[in-house]
């Protein structure tokens, strides 16, 4: 029987304290830097099931730390590294 790869999930404490689940779509380097693409496991409040975020994540005290990425050409450049894989 073939098994499935199930996802990745990735869970984050938002600025509100609640946790949020999301599916890991991608991992990319760039420029000095990890960034994840994730995808949330559920609607959340602002947040649609469908809707890919990218997050750089910063090892701080030894725990993955994760930061929405808002500069938008770095955004490009990611979406674009992701297209190309």
């Amino acid at each position: 029987m073939k098994q499935e790869n199930k996802p990745e999930i990735i869970t984050i404490t938002g600025e509100n304290g609640k946790k949020l689940d999301f599916y890991l779509e991608a991992e990319i380097e760039y420029d000095g830097y990890s960034y994840q693409i994730l995808m949330p496991t559920k609607k959340y409040d602002d947040l649609e099931k469908d809707m890919a975020i990218v997050f750089r994540v910063e090892v701080i005290d030894g725990e993955n730390q994760y930061f929405i990425e808002e500069n938008d050409d770095i955004i490009s450049i990611i979406e674009e590294i992701y297209n190309e894989g």
